[in-house]
């Protein structure tokens, strides 16, 4: 199956709308509201720190107003423990920071803008909070709306799971990386092997210098053919309508000798490419993604199905039945 056709049968196997290996359902709180954590039991003292410094703002000394900062200070970022999906640390982005830039400061440089901070977060949030009831399930909303973040490995493991099942195993120290067959991860315990590959086979892989030495996600050898793969996991749209298109098609734009560059996207925004509702946007997508195909016919851009069909036909050449 040539890579237009195996594009092709993507676009007529869709993405499901729900794909479980995404699924993060962390509880951050407890079922029972009378069993605490640690997460729960720092935020209840952090909004008594709060309250307390509104009622004693006035009669503060330095000293004791330093005091509380420090402690609420502590709290949020001594040892994190998810204290960013706080109601005050979700307050930091309404006033044009947020709490990753915040950790990132030297003590002294965060005390005096928590401070100004949390004077704005009193007068504008803490009595409404106060008088609504402030609650935990806070810190469960938050966490769910992050929930995408913690992605992680999801989309590799998934990767791993369709090779294996193909009979595709992971290199080891037992592997030989001239002559077996074998996908290797390219994250922080195969980039070194990876890199190693690449320079020992002359593999340029430009794309990656274009972006600030990204690497893919798997490099697979199978009867000395040599595939490189980047995954794209994709819910939603974002950006601009010019960068979106481009970094979805980036990866099949690079070519080099014997080397197959695939796209792996999952995702129900790849549905958009298929559907006759598409949007100028997606159309235009699809047809950089055909032109770019049939520039570079080892490349291939697939979703779930489709990649399956190109472990089976292509990768490992069985017949087709």
């Amino acid at each position: 199956m040539d890579n237009i056709s195996l594009f092709k049968f993507s676009l007529d196997n869709p993405e499901e709308g729900q794909d479980k290996i995404y699924k993060k359902g962390n509880l951050f709180i407890t079922e029972d509201p009378n069993k605490k954590n640690s997460l729960m039991q720092k935020n209840e003292k952090m909004i008594d720190l709060i309250t307390t410094y509104e009622n004693m703002a006035n009669r503060f000394t330095g000293k004791q107003e330093n005091d509380f900062i420090n402690q609420i200070d502590l709290l949020l970022f001594d040892k994190n423990d998810r204290m960013n999906y706080t109601a005050l640390s979700q307050f930091f982005m309404a006033c044009d920071t947020n709490f990753n830039v915040l950790q990132k400061q030297k003590k002294e440089e965060r005390k005096n803008n928590l401070r100004k901070l949390i004077k704005e977060y009193i007068k504008e949030r803490h009595s409404v909070y106060k008088k609504h009831g402030y609650s935990n399930i806070v810190l469960q909303v938050v966490a769910d709306n992050y929930s995408h973040k913690r992605h992680g490995s999801s989309g590799t493991n998934k990767i791993k799971s369709f090779l294996e099942d193909f009979g595709i195993m992971a290199a080891d120290k037992n592997t030989n990386l001239y002559k077996d067959n074998f996908y290797l991860l390219t994250d922080k315990d195969g980039k070194k092997i990876f890199k190693q590959l690449l320079n020992e086979r002359g593999i340029k892989l430009i794309w990656s210098k274009n972006k600030q030495g990204k690497m893919p996600d798997v490099f697979i050898q199978h009867n000395n053919n040599t595939y490189i793969i980047e995954h794209k996991h994709k819910k939603e749209a974002g950006g601009g309508q010019n960068s979106q298109n481009t970094e979805i098609v980036d990866f099949i734009k690079y070519t080099e000798k014997d080397i197959s560059f695939i796209t792996y996207m999952d995702g129900i925004l790849f549905n958009d490419l298929a559907s006759e509702d598409s949007k100028a946007k997606s159309k235009t997508t699809k047809n950089d993604i055909i032109r770019y195909l049939k520039k570079n016919k080892n490349n291939y851009f697939v979703n779930t199905k489709g990649f399956e069909k190109l472990l089976e036909e292509v990768v490992l050449k069985r017949p087709i039945i």
